[in-house]
């Protein structure tokens, strides 16, 4: 019953973490998205805009990496 106890208390650790990432990862794609339109409605460079949508999906690719502990 005791194991049982500590897996649960660890499953609702990574749980939270997970939230947490999932949280800062949408922060990342939002700032990345508004830059975008930024650029785009002063008619910057396609060159810029997709320079940050690449940055956003490194950021996702590396978050998703991490383990969950």
């Amino acid at each position: 019953a005791e194991k049982v106890w500590i897996l649960l208390c660890q499953l609702r650790v990574a749980q939270e973490r997970m939230a947490r990432r999932s949280s800062q990862l949408e922060g990342c794609f939002r700032k990345a998205l508004s830059v975008a339109r930024c650029a785009a409605s002063y008619g910057a460079s396609r060159t810029f805009i997709v320079h940050h949508a690449s940055r956003a999906e490194q950021v996702a690719r590396r978050a998703n990496a991490k383990s969950i502990y």
